[in-house]
């Protein structure tokens, strides 16, 4: 269980940093072929800039199931071809609902799962882009709504052509559309008052 060490807890998240935001998106189809690392990259690196924690579904995927993104991927579509429902359940449900256990010290671990991120944040940062097939997004905005969570989409869509009932989710939210990260960025230095850091310099910078 060592492995699963690197992983902050979610009170060491909230003592570390003034806000929490779930990054939410395709992760099985997206428009850049991929596991959902492409759309996350910049939002995550802003974020971390403004002292918001983004908490990044893509890389916290082997702290639940021991398996990277892709790998999820390929057992869960091989374990419905093969019918295989007692491992897809036991996967869906570290994946939705977490996983605990005993420490080397006995003490309780608990990893969130995908349920607990959306409890936890502040607000969502939905990413969705021409081109991507989100699912487990839409389960994760009804949490957000039915906790009273905003929900922020950032999408090259224009709003009048989003599905009429995540658009009202995201509204009845709180939540609202931007068509580029640089609007979604702007609208949250505003509402919660952050302040970006400089961004460190590297020797490559000078060369």
């Amino acid at each position: 269980m060592d492995k699963y060490k690197g992983y902050p807890s979610p009170e060491q998240i909230e003592e570390q940093y003034k806000y929490i935001t779930y990054l939410i998106g395709s992760m099985e189809i997206c428009a850049e072929k991929d596991d959902g690392t492409a759309s996350r990259i910049e939002v995550e690196k802003e974020l971390l800039l403004r002292n918001v924690y983004p908490i990044n579904p893509v890389k916290l995927e082997t702290s639940k199931t021991g398996l990277r993104t892709e790998e999820v991927k390929e057992k869960m579509a091989g374990w419905v071809a093969s019918g295989n429902w007692e491992l897809f359940k036991e996967r869906a449900k570290e994946i939705w609902k977490g996983k605990q256990y005993i420490d080397g010290k006995d003490e309780l671990v608990k990893i969130p799962g995908d349920i607990d991120y959306v409890t936890m944040s502040n607000w969502l940062t939905f990413t969705f882009r021409k081109g991507d097939k989100p699912c487990g997004s839409f389960f994760e905005c009804g949490i957000a709504l039915e906790h009273d969570i905003p929900i922020y989409l950032v999408t090259d869509m224009p709003k009048k052509e989003l599905p009429k009932s995540l658009l009202q989710g995201i509204l009845v939210s709180g939540g609202e559309v931007f068509n580029t990260l640089n609007e979604y960025l702007k609208f949250i230095d505003e509402k919660y008052k952050l302040k970006r850091k400089e961004e460190e310099k590297k020797w490559s910078d000078f060369y």
